[in-house]
């Protein structure tokens, strides 16, 4: 009971077979760009999953036939007629591989887009043309639906950090533009993290059970005996009318001041602007939304919107003027400090623009592998920060010009201090034979190099960002039987033959340990004696669910560094 696809090209059949089914599914007919497609052992899905192959219809900006990642395929095309120089698309090497014995007239092989995650065409060219039907290549290594919103929220908490900045020189004049670089499915993403429990309707109701009040002045102009508290500044207005005087020149009125406690505040307008917008954007995806699951909660998020905009305390808030984005409250204050940072994660579109971030997210090649590094590199930051008790300044990481802003790399470094030990990150640092922190052999540039300064020496752990599911021992080790055929043949190095963590530890200088970070579940750690270094080895990072990662990796990287510390 396997998965297949069968495609009736003009000129042949082409079938795909996805291997054992998890359960059976009868089979079904569709029409996919124009060609009949028979559908056996695959489900119909609301969402995609993980199975081998899937028909999920309900995205506009997905194709309808799901494959997957790192997933082996078996392709037969059998054609109507007597044909040669037959090609699969993709046919690409390192993607289809043909069998070597014949088959008469048929062509098979096997299909693994290995790593390769978005749009892709799947079919065959022949001498008479080519035929190919589109489809979508799912990832494994992250669940699209919950880690890839949250790692866009946790960089957006990045950027905004420099926007907050009070002496940012963009401060004052930061607006949203109307600008909006995302697909549709991004914006529904984004607003499906938004709408868990645990996020916008938490942080609402925080704000509804204690919201941010201020004191409205109002002046009104009573009988002397009545006024308890006088404006001054109504006392002009006051005296400029000869109504105000008594026959013998007494004052018979005074400007009476009272403070009435009002939800008005620039804090709750923003609030309500955030809410608003956010039912704006609910409508306009629901406009073009196809039914099923992404119609059906839409229409469950307006609901939600609806309600909080219909707490009775909103009905006294007037409309947004300017955006507070110096307010101690939104920043700070418990459920506000969250819409804010809602408001960014929404809003990557903005007039201000973080341009990897921007280049890794738009149009429908996502490339997840870049947008999984910023991330690590923000949270191995964050780690320092924790272990050593100091900030560093957004400026130092990040290159402002105009409008836009980047990350620092290269010989980039930020710094920190732990009693008298100098700790360094540096984030795609190069060492070469000829640098002062050196490689005896290759030029090598690991993802985020830790330096601890001690003495005159300076000692190196390495981490490098892998988007990979799983990490086993061998993995570490991956490819040496054709690194070492490639090299009895060529008589050369390449580089990507030693790009391991091994060899980072063995080739840099002064190197005490390299590991990788990966969105999986599992930590390895091969030590070469009782301690923590000198090691190579493997730590889960997952976006969404790092907190218990992030303590794991951080107690790890406080062992190695003090275990330097008193060795060396």
């Amino acid at each position: 009971m396997d998965q297949e696809i069968i495609i009736e090209f003009q000129a042949g059949t082409l079938r795909i077979n996805g291997g054992p089914a998890r359960r059976e599914v009868p089979p079904r007919k569709v029409e996919v760009s124009g060609y009949p497609v028979r559908l056996i052992n695959v489900p119909l899905v609301d969402r995609p999953g993980l199975n081998p192959i899937e028909h999920c219809p309900y995205y506009d900006n997905l194709s309808e036939i799901m494959l997957l990642e790192e997933t082996e395929y078996q392709l037969l095309f059998e054609p109507r007629e007597s044909l040669k120089d037959v090609e699969v698309i993709p046919h690409a090497d390192e993607l289809f591989t043909r069998i070597r014995f014949k088959l008469g007239d048929s062509l098979a092989g096997i299909l693994n887009f290995r790593s390769y995650a978005g749009k892709s065409f799947i079919g065959i060219e022949t001498p008479y043309g080519r035929e190919e039907i589109p489809v979508e290549v799912r990832s494994k290594k992250i669940n699209y639906h919950e880690q890839y919103p949250a790692m866009l929220a946790d960089l957006s908490d990045e950027i905004s950090s420099l926007i907050l900045e009070a002496d940012s020189s963009i401060f004052q004049t930061f607006t949203p533009s109307g600008e909006d670089d995302k697909t549709l499915y991004e914006d529904f993403l984004l607003l499906e993290y938004l709408f868990r429990p645990e996020n916008l309707p938490a942080a609402a109701e925080h704000i509804n059970h204690s919201f941010y009040s201020g004191l409205k002045r109002e002046v009104e102009v009573v009988p002397a005996g009545l006024a308890s508290v006088v404006d001054p500044d109504g006392m002009v207005g006051v005296l400029s009318e000869p109504a105000s005087f008594e026959g013998d020149g007494t004052l018979r009125v005074l400007p009476q001041l009272n403070l009435r406690e009002t939800p008005d505040t620039p804090e709750n307008r923003f609030y309500r602007y955030f809410l608003e917008s956010v039912e704006e954007k609910i409508l306009s995806l629901h406009e073009s939304a196809p039914d099923g699951y992404i119609r059906d909660s839409l229409e469950g998020f307006l609901d939600e919107v609806n309600l909080l905009l219909s707490a009775g305390w909103l009905r006294d808030v007037g409309d947004i003027r300017v955006l507070p984005l110096n307010s101690q409250v939104l920043q700070k204050r418990e459920g506000y400090r969250d819409v804010l940072r809602y408001f960014f994660i929404l809003d990557l579109a903005l007039r201000f623009t973080w341009d990897e971030l921007q280049d890794s997210i738009r149009g429908f090649e996502r490339r997840l592998s870049e947008l999984y590094e910023y991330w690590c590199y923000f949270r191995i930051l964050r780690i320092l920060e924790d272990i050593t008790g100091q900030r560093v300044d957004p400026g130092d990481i990040f290159v402002r010009d105009g409008w836009k802003v980047r990350l620092k790399t290269g010989n980039s470094i930020l710094r920190f201090r732990m009693d008298d030990t100098g700790i360094a990150l540096s984030y795609n640092g190069r060492f070469r034979r000829n640098t002062r922190c050196r490689s005896y052999s290759l030029p090598f540039r690991p993802d985020y190099s830790i330096l601890v300064e001690v003495g005159e020496c300076t000692y190196f752990i390495h981490l490098d960002a892998k988007y990979r599911s799983t990490v086993r021992p061998h993995d570490l080790y991956e490819n040496i039987e054709v690194r070492d055929a490639e090299e009895e043949l060529d008589r050369k190095f390449r580089d990507g033959d030693v790009y391991k963590m091994h060899t980072y530890k063995d080739a840099i200088l002064h190197s005490v340990g390299a590991y990788i970070l990966y969105p999986g579940d599992r930590d390895i750690v091969f030590a070469e004696g009782s301690g923590d270094v000198p090691s190579v080895g493997a730590f889960p990072l997952r976006p969404g669910e790092s907190a218990g990662d992030e303590r794991k990796l951080r107690d790890f990287i406080e062992r190695a560094i003090l275990n330097i510390i008193e060795e060396k």
